[in-house]
């Protein structure tokens, strides 16, 4: 398979990278490489390559960085995908989308799956439910992936905090805000198998376990034999720019019925990040 990779350099596309079989062709490109945001360098450049599908893993993830600059915001996570669509379109390419939990209010009590109708607090949140948008308008053949609370990839928030751990230093972890933490390379490892179904729409493929970030430290510790603390953290108490939903945790109605194999549990997950 022909693929074009955006956002190879981010920790989810590191991990893609390292996941797929050296029979593809791949051709990955770094935001130095290639900026999505910039359309006439995407429609200068995937076209001409003939792939199959276009993965994009780019995205502008800053959420606070997000609230402050909303004209980036919306040119790299809205419009930035709406360029790759209309480049795949033009090849007749299929199209895999990342986006994310944030698109929700975060007010459900029960895990939002792919019929829940998403109304984003932040920013981010709306720029990534246009960046949805305008790749469901576009292109037919495409997969919108929403996912949340990503680990693994280097220079995640739980990757900060192991740090600490490691160096017997107090780590830190919002306790009353919830999500369904995703091991990266658990996520990257389900993208092209998802892809190849050919079943084209929106799913959710997250974590299969709710959990705070102070709850995933406390296993950490318990797994890693950590004696330095866990503390936690409220939410209301950070000053962060952009709102964050309390609850955002993430179910897939759809994935059972397609050949893509479960994610696993979380302690695999942290078990692979501990070492």
């Amino acid at each position: 398979m022909r693929l074009v990779v955006t956002g190879a350099g981010g920790g989810l596309g590191r991990a893609f990278l390292a996941s797929l079989g050296g029979h593809h062709e791949v051709h990955a490109f770094e935001h130095a490489q290639l900026d999505i945001g910039d359309h006439h360098a995407v429609m200068a450049t995937v076209p001409s390559l003939g792939p199959d599908a276009v993965v994009n893993l780019a995205a502008f993830t800053q959420v606070d960085a997000n609230e402050i600059d909303p004209a980036r915001a919306f040119r790299d996570n809205a419009l930035g995908p709406q360029s790759l669509a209309l480049a795949a379109a033009a090849c007749d390419a299929a199209m895999l989308h990342v986006s994310t939990d944030y698109v929700f209010d975060g007010t459900s009590h029960a895990p939002y799956d792919e019929t829940s109708m998403p109304n984003p607090l932040s920013v981010y949140g709306r720029a990534k439910l246009g960046g949805e948008e305008r790749v469901r308008a576009t292109l037919p053949r495409h997969m919108v992936v929403r996912t949340g609370y990503v680990f693994g990839g280097g220079t995640d928030y739980l990757t900060t905090q192991l740090a600490q751990l490691r160096r017997g230093e107090p780590a830190r972890g919002i306790a009353d805000r919830v999500g369904t933490p995703t091991f990266v390379g658990h996520l990257a490892e389900r993208l092209l198998p998802l892809l190849l179904t050919g079943r084209w729409g929106t799913y959710h493929l997250a974590g299969p376990e709710v959990a705070s970030w102070h709850d995933v430290l406390q296993r950490c510790r318990a797994l890693g034999g950590f004696d330095a603390p866990a503390e936690p953290q409220a939410a209301a108490d950070l000053g962060l720019a952009a709102p964050r939903p309390m609850r955002s945790a993430l179910v897939s109605s759809y994935l059972t019925h397609l050949d893509v194999a479960p994610m696993p549990p979380l302690d695999d997950g942290l078990r692979a990040v501990l070492g």
